[in-house]
């Protein structure tokens, strides 16, 4: 009996209902913010029309920016026995990404990332904090993210669950200064 090989589903799942309506909510003030900005233009098209108009730009693309952060998820698809990925972006109804050929894969590792937040623009940082990114290796130094998370424990169980599926090595790089390989 020839073994097949399980396909491998990486997804952020559904938003929660209440960001599903701060997205609903924010699409909404986006159009009505370009109604505001466009009609006009059509009625009296004059330099001051104009410049009135642009004033609500800027607010409509804020807040389609926050819109699309409370409703898009991200998926991952790994389709082992053709040997093919695809990264898919899906906001709503809409879906975005493409296959591509799998590369010969060296190892996953879980790598802990720091970030930081400038919310004014001053130079100052906000907040900051760490983000796990687990990674996809090939070609001896190239590499994928395909899965990101605030905490550790979860982020090294996706890696976990990926190397076993993609038989491959596992590197634990949450902790920068102490790098090691897990056992699978």
């Amino acid at each position: 009996m020839e073994k097949t090989l399980d396909n491998v589903i990486i997804s952020e799942g559904r938003r929660p209902f209440w960001q599903t309506i701060i997205a609903a909510l924010l699409f909404t003030a986006t159009i009505v913010l370009l109604f505001i900005a466009v009609v006009p233009l059509f009625v009296v098209f004059d330099m001051g029309t104009f410049i009135g108009a642009v004033k609500f730009i800027f607010p409509a693309m804020l807040t389609f920016g926050y819109a699309l952060k409370f409703s898009t998820i991200n998926n991952v698809y790994f389709d082992l026995e053709n040997r093919k990925y695809k990264k898919e972006i899906v906001v709503g109804p809409f879906k975005t990404g493409k296959w591509i050929e799998l590369p010969e894969i060296d190892y996953i590792s879980v790598f802990r990332q720091a970030w930081s937040k400038d919310s004014d623009g001053d130079g100052r940082t906000d907040s900051s904090g760490y983000v796990y990114n687990v990674n996809v290796w090939h070609n001896t130094s190239k590499h994928f993210t395909i899965y990101s998370n605030g905490y550790p424990e979860a982020s090294l169980e996706m890696g976990r669950q990926l190397a076993v599926k993609l038989n491959t090595d596992l590197l634990d790089a949450t902790n920068p200064q102490n790098k090691e390989w897990v056992d699978l």
